[in-house]
């Protein structure tokens, strides 16, 4: 068991029972023997349930050392990179116009950025006029995170780059939050 989530992505216990022949009773007591073991302070990796999926990820006190090996981490992405992220996680489904009317500028190479982080996808809203791509975050999104779900995202206020936003849209937002 321990294979196949190292060579996932993350592992939904329903894909465990199929890929090992095991009831779930089984699957839940072999990943909590998993999640103990990998809890020792000799492992750089602990088992975790991010987004219903399974998974292992770097330990926080080895977060340093690893982020070296991986492409940019969230912890490296700009401020204004991290505007248009929050407000795609927290107005999701939205269009490049709403994201524009938050941020007060049109956030292209951001965009352009997160989607080839994979930490957001697009695609075309066939119920709206146009067509517009539609922006939503992703589960390595969530996994970067380290969270299971949206609603697991930080509450508090939210700070904006364009003081020209009206109070309706602030209130919008921050009553997402």
């Amino acid at each position: 068991m321990e294979a196949i989530i190292m060579a996932s992505r993350g592992v939904a216990i329903s894909d465990l029972m199929r890929l090992t022949g095991k009831k779930r009773a089984e699957i839940l007591e072999i990943l909590d023997d998993i999640e103990e073991e990998f809890s020792n302070e000799r492992h750089g990796v602990e088992l975790k349930n991010v987004a219903g999926k399974y998974a292992f990820f770097t330990k926080a006190e080895h977060a340093q050392s690893v982020s070296n090996l991986r492409r940019k981490s969230v912890s490296e992405l700009t401020p204004s990179q991290m505007e248009v992220l929050a407000i795609i996680a927290k107005n999701q489904p939205i269009t490049m116009k709403g994201i524009y009317d938050f941020k007060g500028t049109v956030p292209l190479s951001q965009i352009k950025e997160l989607l080839s982080m994979r930490m957001i996808r697009r695609r075309r809203d066939k119920n709206l006029k146009g067509r517009p791509y539609v922006y939503y975050t992703t589960d390595e999104f969530l996994r970067a995170l380290g969270i299971s779900d949206l609603s697991s995202l930080p509450k508090g206020e939210f700070k904006f780059e364009n003081p020209e936003i009206s109070e309706d849209m602030r209130s919008s937002i921050e009553e997402k939050s």
